[in-house]
């Protein structure tokens, strides 16, 4: 069943190199919140806990209800442009994915065979970690550089459900990360100048004057 899901979340990976609409990238966010919700059930099912059941809900209420809607309100309220610019073409950009996904999938079934790890939660969430990189380099909107930020996140999420002994760790860091972005969302909501930086692209950061 994890492999499974962690199939699916890979998918969604592809997803959102291969779109050009602004919101696709928040009902990604929304999926993959979901599919860690599931993943974090699935150790409790046999052996009910209200840690079990506490986690999971929190991270459904975080990650497909509450920041989404807020991305969702800054993409209204500012206007932004619903197609998305990227630095580098889709076509050029989605090979780059596809061997680096390659890479990363070979690498962890050798990391195997001398670790004890779950190869597909740990090659998808690793995966999720350098494609929110490529989507921080790649994209030009801010906004869609939180949503890169989160799925990175998301990545370090699944990735730990690969790496037990770790897990309670990696929960503390990404909910740190939760706390930055919403601070960084905050800012762009707080900042809104929109006649000035029309769709909130990155090239228009050097326009700013002290």
């Amino acid at each position: 069943m994890e492999n499974v899901l962690s199939i699916f979340f890979s998918l969604s990976l592809f997803y959102v190199i291969i779109t050009s609409r602004v919101k696709a990238y928040v009902s990604v966010l929304q999926v993959q919140g979901i599919i860690l919700s599931i993943l974090l059930i699935i150790p409790f099912i046999h052996n009910f806990s209200i840690y079990g059941i506490i986690l999971p809900l929190t991270l459904l209420i975080v990650k497909v209800i509450a920041i989404p809607r807020y991305i969702k309100k800054i993409i209204r309220d500012l206007d932004i442009k619903r197609r998305i610019e990227p630095t580098i073409q889709q076509m050029i950009l989605l090979p780059i994915v596809i061997l680096t996904i390659i890479i990363i999938f070979m690498a962890s079934s050798l990391l195997a065979k001398n670790t004890v790890v779950n190869v597909i939660p740990f090659a998808s969430g690793f995966s999720s970690i350098v494609i929110g990189i490529y989507i921080i380099m790649f994209r030009k909107k801010l906004i869609i550089h939180v949503c890169g930020f989160l799925i990175m996140e998301n990545g370090i999420f699944l990735f730990s459900t690969s790496v037990a002994s770790e897990l309670p760790m990696m929960i503390e860091l990404g909910v740190l990360l939760d706390v930055f972005v919403v601070v960084f969302l905050m800012g762009i909501t707080l900042n809104r100048i929109s006649s000035t930086f029309k769709g909130f692209e990155v090239s228009h950061l050097g326009r700013l004057k002290d």
